[in-house]
């Protein structure tokens, strides 16, 4: 893991480090840069088998035999994992027998630990002498000795962790302080640079800006904008690394001078490396799950079970035998009973079943069991859990054991299983005068405190059931310690205590007691602060060379500039080309200005239209938030339909609300607008339709033949249970039918009133109220239109509210309830044809929901919104972005200042609508910008489209415009591939819930996955036009390879940093900073995938056709992590899956794999070098 930045030849020019000649001789092969690559490229294979292989097998079992040892074998089937081949095939993956031996997690991380070390040794040369030296040993002893303190002085085994010795108001206030004086002395950086240093200063000006837009934020609002304290505790445990840092690398730097940074980093990732190694080897892992009112005083790992004799005869102490699980298996194999002087009698193991259900024993049936709970119960067998158990359930292990006497007298054959004991049932059993409590249940360990639960909390988002938060209030026993407290832990909030770490893990309600519980995951771990502050050593380290490497190309590519400035000033330009170098951006610019004005203007309507703009304001809660309607019906009409607007009978396009007003108000003729998208031929006949055009159907059309469908999804469901691969293309689209109209019919359920007949009033109540009950408990709740009258109300659905209205009106003979008819009114006036009453009921109900605010909404961000969404700013910065890249194209052609500038015109106006679109988004989420799949989109977007843009102030050959406009484009593209399920605002599952995690983490390894992508895209660039075109002349080839180099760097800093971040995340959840979850797997192989293409690089392995084809296949990696993973459906971090994302990461890999072959096609084949040979013999 050497790292070099040099030129390509510095591997054999690199001057050693004087450590002997024969040390040197026989370091020289471990320190090679080629081993590095060599095992950066083992590390991701071994990755990528042990993420496969959690598909078929627990974490656990995959982390044991892949990532802790040495030899891992790897089997061939691993490569074909279900879910792709039958995305890809519809059909189960062909059985591939056999597989090989690779090395394992242990032996590549000592190799890299011995390559790390002997680069070290014989590559970096000490260069400083005297005071200089001894002083730079001095601070880096300094250093050494403050990183040693910062991490033990984490791990408290003798009580709390308490609070940092500077308050987190005080913290927070010294950090502002710091970002203020970084501020003055970058704008007096800015003041002091050169003139003629043009890119120096826009760069050192950005970051003034930025510097000052957050304090100026953060002053302005006081206490408010201060974080809380659970992100300030984690702020302030990277600040004592970063100190750490900042010391070491003073010292690396007067040591090693220009190469201190890299020495830094490397030791941070050497320290990262030592802690992944302690955990392995001491961390320990288990679980308390208490339920209210009861104290517990062990903690239980549930990986793995032991048979448990208590006896209670002492009333002062249990005394407690048990038998592991490892004596249980062994003795169900070999069928010789247990037996020991410890134990009251004799232990047979019948039977032993890692995973069970418990079942009836059947009438008839021979029972194994003769006695206990046995005679009631019986179990089966089931499959063990796999990676792809996404609901997390653990193995009910169970099994039939015949007790004996010593004297071998049998007590009878008895049923032991997890089932029973996690119900606290123990099995009594009598020997003698004496009686057991016996049970199978998961392994103990006793600790020397106690936790009582005295309550514990479920917050869910309104009108859910999707939790939001898990809190659980505590009393801590500890006599040992002279403590006796409450406390309380929530999620991402731990309790750190005696040298152990609980977490707020899960909560759980018994369904026959209705007794709440919680699960608390409890982490031994005294190195748990390692990662924070290696973390912060690779960051500054990283940070810090790069800063190096940028200075020194800045002054090279400034003094360049001036250089050709003078050069030109000699050729002044001719009048035509000066004045098409100004039309053509001025033209640009104003008609994307105009053609944005007219996308983002609100529509007016007359007093004789309805106005169904102001009614689109209106706010629902659904899917855990409150939105405009106009957002509900828009995504229920795209999950529909396929598109946000319908084609009405005058053939005229009508916005989706228009739709969901006539399904409330007039069903019937909502029932004959074409709205249904039915492509499937089969499916068309089994409902009666005939085929058009566009494929677009009426309800009314296909609605009486709603039994065939119904018959055939049935079928369909039971195939999808019995065998996943069975399902026909024609059953998935019934299923895909059957779930659209679902949608409708939830719809007007939540919004059509029941009927209620005078002659049956109470009955038709009755039945309403019953109905409405149910729709409350389906899987998706139901969309709440009408706000809380009261304090003591909540959201309801309109059918629900209007149906309570009516009891209270006419039964109770109590007042009406204000928003259920200010609503009733508006739907009345629209059914009633009239306008002029519709938008005065509008308006009327608009001000009452400003003057009462309901809970849970705020009118503002449902308003702005409702522009948005008719803004579309997606779609406009989508036709910019095309409008740019075929300008930039054009510059290739000819005229190619006036073209660059028009595309540079049209890509900055582009890229303000995209900033003003992700700002926008985090207005009206309240959140960063990326909390989803849809949104990381969006943002990898910007990424690109910014960094492209920035690469103008380097290079003015408008490459930067054109990569940041096809960036920009394509990635928008696949946002509105996401985006088609529905609501792209989706709340957040409690352990997600973090403001902190979202602005630091996500945004930072998306940005990684941003700048991945460019470099690709760019390495894609000097592929294609050096073989495909003429134009990748020597300058063009020289500034592509610069441009993925630089990138390249970028991307590896925020990837890194961001992934660690991740761990961090981890780390402050659930207790473990790298859990070998297919997504941290996936965020690790673009780490270590950048990291191979740059020592490749700094070790003359590539030079510039090497570097572009080893970026492109970065983008293979990115895709993997990002969408890949989620397709395999398994661990933590599954989430995003759905129908035609394997084809969309299948056709993603295979255009990096065609244009990498392009790539590799001989010099002499590539169109570009013929040209350059052809030009130099003329």
């Amino acid at each position: 893991m050497a790292t070099i930045d040099m030129s390509p030849d510095s591997e054999a020019r690199d001057e050693q480090a004087g450590v002997g000649p024969l040390l040197n001789q026989l370091l020289a092969p471990l320190a090679s840069l080629k081993l590095t690559v060599a095992l950066f490229g083992a590390s991701i294979f071994i990755i990528l088998a042990g993420t496969l292989a959690q598909v078929d097998k627990d974490i656990w079992q995959v982390i044991d035999e892949y990532f802790r040892t040495s030899f891992a074998w790897i089997d061939f089937q691993l490569f074909v994992p279900p879910s792709f081949w039958l995305a890809l095939f519809g059909t189960k993956p062909p059985q591939i027998p056999g597989g090989f031996y690779f090395p394992g997690g242990w032996l590549i991380g000592a190799l890299m630990s011995l390559n790390l070390l002997a680069a070290h040794l014989i590559r970096f040369k000490v260069q400083a002498n005297g005071w200089r030296l001894v002083s730079g040993l001095l601070v880096t002893l300094v250093g050494i000795v403050l990183t040693t303190l910062v991490v033990m002085s984490a791990n408290n085994p003798e009580g709390l962790q308490t609070n940092p010795w500077v308050s987190y108001d005080a913290l927070w206030w010294m950090m502002l302080g710091g970002l203020g004086l970084s501020c003055l002395a970058s704008a007096y950086g800015w003041w002091k640079l050169a003139p003629e240093q043009i890119v120096s200063r826009w760069l050192l000006g950005g970051v003034v800006l930025v510097q000052f837009a957050v304090l100026s934020y953060c002053v302005s609002q006081g206490s408010a904008g201060r974080l809380s304290d659970s992100a300030m505790r984690i702020l302030w445990q990277l600040t004592q690394g970063g100190l750490a840092s900042l010391v070491l690398l003073a010292g690396c730097i007067l040591v090693f001078k220009n190469r201190g940074g890299v020495v830094l980093l490397h030791g941070g990732i050497g320290l990262m490396m030592f802690g992944e190694l302690l955990v392995g080897l001491t961390a320990v892992e288990g679980q308390m799950q208490i339920q209210e009112g009861e104290t517990v005083n062990f903690v239980q790992d549930i990986r793995t079970v032991e048979f448990a004799i208590v006896d209670r005869s002492d009333p002062q102490e249990d005394k407690v035998t048990v038998i592991p699980r490892d004596m249980l298996v062994t003795a169900a194999k070999s069928g010789e009973p247990i037996i020991d002087d410890r134990l009251p009698f004799q232990i047979q193991v019948d039977k032993f079943l890692q995973n069970s259900s418990l079942v009836r024993p059947k009438a008839g049936a021979p029972n194994p069991a003769t006695a206990g709970v046995g005679l009631e119960w019986a179990v089966e067998e089931v499959r063990p859990g796999s990676g792809t158990d996404t609901d997390s359930k653990v193995d009910l292990s169970a099994m039939y054991v015949t007790l004996s006497t010593k004297d071998g007298t049998k007590l009878g054959t008895y049923l032991f299983g997890l089932i029973f004991s996690s119900q606290n049932f123990v099995e009594p059993i009598k020997v003698g005068d004496a009686t057991y409590d016996v049970a199978l249940r998961f392994q103990r360990h006793y600790k020397p405190y106690k936790f009582q639960l005295t309550d514990v909390r479920k917050d869910d988002y309104v009108g859910t059931n999707t939790p939001r938060n898990y809190s659980s209030d505590v009393h801590l026993v500890d006599t040992s310690r002279h403590v006796d407290r409450t406390l309380k832990i929530w999620m991402n909030n731990p309790l750190r205590f005696a040298g152990e770490t609980f977490y707020q893990s899960g909560y759980h309600m018994d369904p026959q007691t209705q007794i709440e519980g919680t699960t608390l995951q409890v982490v031994t771990n005294t190195g748990w602060m390692i990662p924070y502050v290696s973390c912060m050593l690779v960051a500054t380290g990283m940070l810090a060379h790069f800063a190096i490497t940028l200075l020194r190309f800045l002054r090279r590519t400034e003094t360049s500039s001036s250089s050709l400035k003078a050069k030109a000033g000699a050729l002044p330009a001719s009048t035509l080309e000066q004045a098409l170098g100004l039309a053509f951006p001025a033209v640009a610019v104003v008609v994307a200005a105009t053609y944005v004005g007219m996308s983002a203007s609100v529509p007016k309507s007359s007093v004789a239209e309805f106005d169904l703009y102001e009614f689109s304001q209106l706010p629902v809660v659904a899917e855990g938030r409150a939105k405009p309607i106009d957002t509900l019906a828009r995504n229920s009409l795209l999950a529909i339909s396929g598109k946000e607007t319908y084609v009405d009978k005058d053939k005229k396009s009508q916005p989706a609300v228009r739709w969901m007003l006539d399904l409330i108000a007039r069903p019937d003729k909502a029932f004959e607008h074409p709205v249904f998208r039915i492509e499937n031929l089969e499916v068309q006949e089994l409902v009666g339709l005939e085929r058009r055009e566009r494929f677009r159907y009426a309800p009314s059309e296909f609605l009486p033949q709603l039994d065939k469908l119904t018959e055939q999804a049935a079928k369909a469901h039971e195939a999808r249970e019995q065998d996943p691969a069975s399902v026909s293309v024609f059953q998935k689209k019934v299923l895909e039918l059957e779930k659209k109209i679902g949608i409708l019919d939830l719809l007007m359920q939540s919004f059509n009133p029941p009927n209620i007949r005078p002659e049956s009033a109470k009955d038709d109540l009755i039945k309403a109220i019953s109905q409405q009950r149910a729709l409350m408990r389906r899987s998706t709740p139901p969309p709440l239109a009408v706000p809380p009258a009261d304090a003591e109300s909540e959201w309801d659905t309109f059918a629900g509210a209007w149906t309570k209205n009516l009891v209270k009106t006419t039964f109770l003979n109590q007042s009406a309830d204000e928003p259920t008819e200010a609503f009733t009114r508006i739907l009345v006036a629209y059914a009633n044809d009239n306008p002029k009453d519709f938008n005065t009921e509008v308006s009327k109900y608009k001000k009452w929901l400003k003057e009462h605010s309901p809970p849970d909404l705020a009118t503002t961000r449902t308003d702005f919104e409702t522009f948005f969404n008719k803004f579309q700013p997606f779609t406009v910065t989508q036709v910019l972005y095309v409008l740019a890249f075929v300008c930039g194209a054009c510059g290739w052609l000819g005229w190619s200042k006036p073209f660059n500038r028009a595309a540079l015109g049209f890509a900055l106006v582009a890229f303000g609508v995209h900033c003003f679109a992700l700002i926008a988004r985090m207005y009206i989420s309240g959140r960063p910008p990326v909390t989803n799949l849809y949104s990381s989109a969006v943002f990898i977007g910007w990424g690109c489209a910014a960094l492209g843009l920035l690469m103008n102030l380097f290079y003015r050959n408008g490459i930067g415009t054109v990569i940041a406009a096809m960036a920009g484009f394509l990635t928008l593209g696949v946002a509105g591939f996401l985006g088609a399920d529905g609501d792209t605002f989706v709340v957040l599952q409690a352990v997600l819930d973090t403001q902190f995690w979202l602005a630091t983490h996500v945004t930072c390894i998306t940005f990684g996955y941003s700048t991945t992508y460019l470099a690709g895209l760019l390495g894609i660039m000097y592929i294609l036009r050096g073989v495909c075109t003429p134009s990748l002349t020597v300058d063009a080839g020289r500034d592509l390879y610069r441009m993925i180099y630089g990138t390249l760097c970028f991307s590896i800093y925020f990837s890194f940093v961001g992934t660690v971040l991740g761990g961090l995340w981890a780390d402050d959840s659930w207790g473990r900073f790298w859990g070998w979850d297919p997504k941290e797997n996936g965020a690790l192989i673009i780490v270590l995938w950048n990291a191979l293409t740059l020592h490749a690089r700094w070790g003359g392995m590539v030079k510039e056709r090497g570097l572009a084809m080893l970026a492109v296949a970065g983008n293979m990696a990115v895709t993997w992590s990002w969408f890949g993973v989620n397709e395999l459906g398994i661990g933590l971090h599954s989430y995003g899956f759905r129908e035609g994302m394997v084809q969309l990461v299948a056709s993603i890999v295979g255009i990096c794999i065609v244009v990498m072959a392009v790539g590799s096609l001989p010099r002499s084949c590539w169109w570009s070098l013929n040209r350059r040979n052809t030009t130099m013999i003329a």
